[in-house]
This record gives structure tokens, C-alpha cells and sequence, in this order.
């Protein structure tokens, strides 16, 4: 009796098994069909970009006070009244006449020269440790039609180097211009793909899928030696041309080839 118990008790574990096996398959048969029946959508990818150029509207400029001298109380003292000119001729109303939104501190290091030029040799020495205050603030304004005289007066000011000048787009124009550019990339996406499947003796179907790449605005920058400002603002006033700024959109979609 007791062989005939384990027996029975082993042919039912077999069924069992059996039908998790019958179940197993059919599911696995089912999910292969499934992704066959997908993989057998005939499709044409394409990738449309549309552009769009535009007149700035904003302009960023970063200004920096430069002051070397072996006392560092006395560098920073020379850096602070150099920079306080500065600061004070932008935000006077008769001059610059940026508010306190447009101008701000981006920077403010101390260090130490380690490869005095020959000017600082000959006037402090050769073996003497020579200290370096640098000072640095930024513009971010939408008076673009005064970007020249702005440069000007902060050079003229003390501000001895010019670090960088672009020029951008607000987000509200960024996004109005993005929108614009998307509708010229699909289209281009989907004439494209009309181009093709007509060229294959096929037409075009509904769209399957699509992605959309993240727009790039990439700013106008304006470079120049800050010595090349320094000569224009003690004679004419820096010339400064913004140029047009881009904004790219990019699309890409599958169509169903039918």
C-alpha cells in the first residue's frame, strides 16, 4: 500500500508539471507571435530639423578688475575703489543706467603671480611675491542697442579685461521660435518619407512612432582682446554687431510603409 501511495502521489506531481509546461508554452508562443506580428510592420524612419534665425534680444557681458601688487591689503583696496568706479558709472542714470537685476558679482579670487611679466620685475623686483585680486561681474540686460557704449564705459571705469560678450534669446522667444522650428521639422520629416515610399512604387501610412530631440539655441558670441577695447574707448566708441541667433528643432518618425 505504501508503494502505491508514493506512486500516486509522483503520477500527480508529473500531471502537474505537465500542464505549468502546456501553460508555459502557449504564454511563450503567444508573446513570439505578438512581437512577430510588430516586427513585421513594414516602417520608414526619417529624421526632419527645421531652423529658424532671429534677432537677439539679450545680451550678456562679463567685466573683470585686475589689481597685482606684492601687499595684498593694498590689492584688494586698489581692486575694491577700481571696481566701485565701475559698478557706479553702469549704474549711473546718466550713464550706464542698468539697475542692480542686471548687474551682479560672478567672481572674486586671490593669488598669487608665479610668472610676473617683466613690467611687475622692474617694478617691485625679481624676487619679490607678487599678489593677484580679480574681481568679476556680470551684465545681463535687454539694452542690446548699447552694448558698445556699456564696454566702453566700464573699461574706461577700470575694468581691465573683457572676459566674454554673447548674445541670447529670453525663454518667451526661445519657446515661440522652438514651436515654429517643430512644425518646419515635421514637415520636412514627413515629406521625406512621402519622397521615399513613393519612390518604392508605396504609399505612406499612418505615423507609428516619434521623437522629438531636445531644441539647442547656441548663442552669438563676440570675441576680442580686451586691450582692443581699451584702445576703441579712449578713441571711438567699440562697434558691436549681435549678428542672429538659432534655434534648432529636430523630429524623428516611423511611418508604416503600406
Amino acid at each position: 500500500m505504501r508503494i502505491a501511495y508514493n506512486f500516486g502521489i509522483m503520477h500527480t506531481h508529473m500531471l502537474v508539471s505537465g500542464l505549468v509546461l502546456i501553460v508555459l508554452i502557449t504564454t511563450m508562443v503567444s508573446v513570439t507571435a505578438a512581437e512577430t506580428k510588430n516586427c513585421d510592420i513594414p516602417l520608414i524612419h526619417v529624421t526632419g530639423s527645421g531652423t529658424i534665425k532671429a534677432a537677439p534680444d539679450r545680451v550678456q557681458i562679463e567685466f573683470t578688475v585686475v589689481t597685482k601688487n606684492p601687499d595684498v591689503k593694498a590689492a584688494q583696496k586698489e581692486n575694491a575703489r577700481k571696481m566701485d568706479m565701475v559698478m557706479s558709472a553702469l549704474r549711473n542714470p546718466s550713464k550706464g543706467n542698468l539697475t542692480g537685476q542686471e548687474i551682479g558679482t560672478t567672481s572674486y579670487s586671490i593669488s598669487e603671480v608665479y610668472y610676473p611679466d617683466d613690467a611687475l620685475k622692474a617694478k617691485y623686483g625679481e624676487d619679490v611675491i607678487i599678489y593677484q585680486v580679480s574681481n568679476t561681474i556680470s551684465i545681463e540686460t535687454e539694452k542690446i542697442e548699447k552694448v558698445g557704449d556699456i564696454i566702453d564705459l566700464a573699461v574706461v571705469s577700470g575694468a581691465n579685461s573683457v572676459n566674454s560678450l554673447q548674445f541670447t534669446l529670453s525663454q518667451e522667444k526661445t519657446a515661440k521660435l522652438r514651436n515654429e522650428a517643430l512644425v518646419i521639422a515635421v514637415k520636412k520629416a514627413q515629406t521625406d518619407a512621402r519622397t521615399v515610399t513613393a519612390a518604392m512604387g508605396k504609399s505612406l501610412g499612418d505615423v507609428h512612432e516619434v521623437i522629438v530631440d531636445e531644441s539647442y539655441q547656441p548663442p552669438v558670441y563676440y570675441n576680442q582682446d580686451s586691450r582692443s577695447f581699451g584702445r576703441a574707448a579712449e578713441a571711438l566708441a567699440t562697434p558691436i554687431e549681435p549678428g542672429s541667433v538659432e534655434v534648432t528643432a529636430r523630429v524623428t518618425a516611423g511611418y508604416k510603409i503600406l
